[in-house]
């Protein structure tokens, strides 16, 4: 059975409160640096790939991010091939 996660990005106004929020919830090492490389090395190599990971409004994260919405998109866009096993559900 795969582990559930929620991220509500209702509350979220920065990229770096996203990232701060998202490293939290997914454990990430202390090492994480805060930007769109990390993100992708901790979603592809770092966490369990046995996750459905539930992201509530999207939309809010993306304006969050401003000219940095393109990149943080296409993590996202790429997660599924680059891990298959994991269930990414973006609301």
């Amino acid at each position: 059975m795969k582990r559930e996660l929620y991220f509500n990005g209702s509350n979220i106004f920065s990229p770096s409160d996203f990232h701060l929020q998202f490293a939290e919830l997914l454990g990430f090492p202390s090492y994480y640096n805060a930007n769109l490389d990390d993100l992708w090395t901790c979603l592809t190599s770092y966490i369990n790939p046995q996750l459905r990971l539930n992201i509530y409004n999207f939309e809010q994260i993306i304006k969050a991010f401003g000219p940095e919405a393109e990149g943080l998109k296409e993590v996202f866009d790429r997660l599924p091939d680059a891990v298959p096993e994991l269930e990414l559900l973006l609301n």
